[in-house]
């Protein structure tokens, strides 16, 4: 079983690095339910730099989530 840390790293990776939308809106999904420092940065990141709409409303959302962990 793969621990925290490593959980967001692979979806810190699928945020980034993804060919589909949809796997990159599910990981920004679950970098707000992971919370964290980290989670939020890259969450606030992808908010100027995704090219799909889909995705940085994803980000906006997860990051409002995360904000209150």
């Amino acid at each position: 079983m793969a621990t925290e840390q490593e959980a967001i790293d692979a979806l810190i990776h699928t945020l980034n690095n993804a060919n589909h939308t949809i796997e990159r809106v599910g990981a920004a999904e679950g970098l707000g339910i992971a919370g964290g420092e980290r989670a939020r940065a890259e969450l606030i990141k992808v908010l100027t730099t995704a090219r799909h709409a889909e995705v940085r409303a994803a980000a906006a959302k997860a990051l409002g989530r995360a904000t209150h962990r």
